[in-house]
């Protein structure tokens, strides 16, 4: 009677196998069934391919599947069927197949059917995503060199604005890293975050076009002058709008002297018509300047700046921007020297 019943289970096994054999060689990728002990039960056509294997496909079942396919005598570290065992799930790997000379996507996936002796069972798919990660490893090195040109071209500009006037010489790398501290604060992304930073950088390039008798001035600017120094940010966003940033440098440049209660230039926007880059920059460039020596006067310390700061928020100054400035300057920012 034992007999009988456990040759009805291969019988029934066998059938099940032969169907699923069906299933599996319809499949244009690598497919195998493996049991928990890492013997090979099933193999598609696909696999004889990936493999290389010469011979029958029957060679494999029942081989030591790390042994058919890494020539290893245990599970290799990336083994996704050992992490499946311990969290009785799915697993999904990408990595380099030293074997196969190629990318590929490794994944385990338990079923539901067992084997006549009990042996938990799982469908191990392999694909070739060898192309995919080569493209997307061309991308990131290309956007990893239009990073780098993009970096030198703001290295270039905010030279030559500080060549011009060396009173203001460090002025825009002090902006950007206190905008980019502000920004931090306010918990915004990645993107504004570095927006606002390059922006910084290069946020007083019109003043390339502004005499520098007038930039470097010791005493009083007249009306007409104060005018000419004014059109800087238009200036300067004519100067950036065409070179493709991927962020809003030219927009924020343009408006980093509008002021909440409308009473900044060159538009005299107001509130959130504002950028939010912007609002940012005019803080810090409002703080930096503040901070830092001019030629028509000293520097003011710090206890000045946060009480002019601290009254114009809302009014000249976004609050949020205003309140992140000052929780910076609390932690401990300070300009470099």
């Amino acid at each position: 009677m034992d007999q009988e019943f456990r040759q009805d289970g291969f019988d029934k096994e066998n059938r099940y196998l032969a169907g699923v054999q069906v299933i599996l060689d319809s499949l244009p990728f690598y497919v195998i069934l493996v049991n928990e002990d890492h013997r090979i039960v099933l193999a598609n056509k696909a696999v004889q391919k990936v493999l290389r294997i010469e011979n029958e496909l029957q060679q494999v079942i029942g081989g030591y599947c790390p042994k058919v396919i890494h020539g290893s005598d245990g599970p290799v570290p990336y083994c996704p069927l050992e992490q499946s065992l311990k969290e009785g799930k799915s697993v999904e790997h990408e990595f380099f197949d030293d074997g196969l000379g190629r990318w590929v996507c490794s994944m385990i996936h338990p079923i539901h059917e067992m084997t006549h002796h009990g042996k938990k069972l799982f469908f191990h798919m392999l694909q070739d995503i060898d192309e995919k990660k080569r493209t997307e490893e061309e991308l990131l090195r290309t956007i990893s060199k239009f990073h780098g040109m993009t970096q030198s071209v703001i290295k270039a500009i905010t030279i030559t604005v500080e060549k011009r006037d060396p009173y203001t010489a460090g002025h825009q790398q002090r902006v950007s890293r206190l905008g980019v501290e502000i920004a931090k604060e306010m918990g915004l992304s990645q993107e504004e975050t570095m927006g606002i930073q390059v922006a910084g950088l290069v946020h007083d390039i019109g003043k390339i076009a502004v005499p520098i008798e007038i930039l470097s001035k010791p005493g009083k600017i007249t009306f007409h002058e104060y005018h000419l120094i004014k059109a800087h940010s238009e200036i300067g966003y004519e100067i950036l709008k065409e070179i493709e940033f991927p962020w809003p440098v030219a927009e924020t440049i343009l408006q980093h002297h509008e002021k909440i209660d409308g009473s900044g230039y060159p538009f005299g926007l107001k509130g959130h018509g504002i950028r939010l880059e912007a609002r940012v920059l005019c803080v810090a460039d409002a703080v930096e300047a503040m901070s830092s020596h001019r030629p028509y006067r000293q520097a003011h310390g710090i206890d000045f700046v946060i009480r002019e700061i601290t009254g114009q928020q809302g009014i000249l100054y976004d609050k949020n921007a205003v309140e992140a400035c000052l929780k910076a300057i609390e932690k401990g920012f300070q300009f470099e020297s």
